[in-house]
């Protein structure tokens, strides 16, 4: 689809990126199409893989998270089970909100949420597992000073 990315569909993610509850009606009031036109659009969209999912932003800590933490974790040469074994229990785990594969001296970077110090430990003591080798570095967030909920990728602006 040549035209998929054309103004009035960027408009409309970054009006999703907003509010993903946004009712289709108010979208096409604000991008000037119908609202079968909008539902279709934001349909292939979906399909597309633009939109991922939708999803409520919730209050960490009204929500019995009020430890957020980013662990930097290092896995030795020879770690690949312990890597392997490790991000299989941090996907499955509640406490795990992000964890991005990066360059440089770390293997991974963590965002943890945590209902306690003691919660954070267990996270941290799942990635290290027994293997000596693997070293973590946490930052334990003071504030949030801002969180943006969804993106439209700069070269779509």
């Amino acid at each position: 689809m040549a035209d998929l990315l054309d103004p009035t569909t960027r408009h409309l993610l970054r009006l999703l990126a907003a509010n993903g509850r946004v009712s289709y009606q108010a979208l096409a009031d604000q991008v000037g199409l119908s609202r079968p036109a909008v539902m279709e659009r934001v349909k292939r969209l979906e399909e597309s893989g633009y939109i991922t999912g939708y999803a409520a932003r919730l209050d960490r800590a009204k929500s019995g998270y009020p430890i957020t933490a980013f662990v930097a974790v290092r896995y030795g040469a020879a770690a690949h089970a312990a890597e392997a074994a490790a991000i299989g229990a941090l996907e499955a785990s509640p406490n795990v909100l992000e964890c991005h594969h990066v360059a440089g001296e770390d293997c991974y970077i963590v965002k943890v949420a945590a209902t306690s110090l003691e919660s954070l430990e267990g996270v941290l003591r799942t990635l290290r597992g027994s293997d000596r080798s693997v070293t973590t570095r946490t930052t334990i967030v003071l504030s949030t000073v801002f969180e943006k909920p969804g993106v439209v990728p700069a070269e779509l602006d």
